[in-house]
């Protein structure tokens, strides 16, 4: 198999270092960028052959005409014009897969003229394959042809089979969820400053718990028996929780969500 990604930007790098990563070779794996800078870096970061629009306008079709896969990574409102674009050079039997958020699978199509249309919702975690990668197939895609896919992703992370009317919650929760895990740990590292630590022994502090805390909730997925089992009554974290929670920390979290799932609604009204 021969994959193109096209418009490889931050999210595209990350989904294609994670491909890379589980073990799909990269000289099968052609990228297009705008420059030729990120193009020359792609190929010496990850091996791959990258190619840039500002050296051949043309890229994006030529790598689209070689790939049995195309995955579009470019932004969600350049979306249906690179679809028409790579559309009209793909193969007949190719497939093409989105992860922009906000472009439906019956707009993906009708843009591209291809029926065989997949869309994915990746995290960043992706490059160092701790993902997660949700996999909304058009009812034209075959369950061999999706699982087929679902194995090539399953090095960047775990990869979640999920109704295209989900992909909202998805958002919401695990797409843009992993910046609200760097929010907290950014206002950590300032609360620990404003109480003295230099910031660098705050950094190394809340990387560390992060991780720590990470890694025990991936061994005992049960986040509320975690937090009880350090929350004594009358204690330090008891105070900390009691504070969040007054200032209403739970219900905080589920807008934000909501906010983000609303969000991807608008996009594909807007696109």
């Amino acid at each position: 198999m021969t994959l193109a990604f096209i418009g490889t930007g931050s999210m595209g790098t990350a989904l294609l270092a994670g491909v890379i990563a589980g073990g799909f070779d990269p000289a099968e794996i052609i990228a297009t960028t705008k420059s030729a800078d990120s193009a020359r870096q792609l190929e010496r970061a990850h091996g791959v052959r990258a190619l840039a629009l500002d050296d051949d306008p043309d890229a994006n079709r030529s790598a689209a005409a070689e790939a049995d896969c195309v995955l579009l990574g470019v932004k969600p409102w350049m979306v249906k014009d690179t679809a028409a674009e790579v559309g009209a050079a793909m193969a007949a039997d190719a497939i093409l897969v989105s992860m922009a958020a906000g472009v439906t699978l019956e707009q993906l199509a009708a843009a591209s003229g291809c029926e065989a249309v997949v869309r994915i919702m990746p995290n960043t975690p992706c490059q160092i394959g701790c993902g997660v990668i949700s996999l909304s197939p058009a009812e034209a895609v075959s369950p061999d042809r999706v699982e087929t896919l679902r194995q090539l992703l399953s090095g960047a992370g775990d990869v979640v089979p999920l109704d295209e009317d989900l992909i909202p919650a998805m958002t919401g929760i695990s797409g843009s969820g992993v910046a609200y895990f760097f929010l907290l740990a950014e206002e950590m590292v300032k609360a620990g400053v404003a109480m003295g630590l230099d910031e660098q022994t705050a950094a190394g502090m809340v990387v560390r718990t992060a991780e720590g805390a990470g890694r025990l909730l991936a061994k005992h997925p049960d986040p509320e028996a975690l937090r009880t089992a350090v929350t004594s009554t009358g204690g330090t974290t008891h105070a900390a929780i009691t504070t969040f929670q007054a200032a209403g920390f739970t219900g905080l979290v589920e807008r934000a969500a909501q906010a983000a799932g609303r969000r991807a609604i608008e996009m594909a009204e807007e696109y």
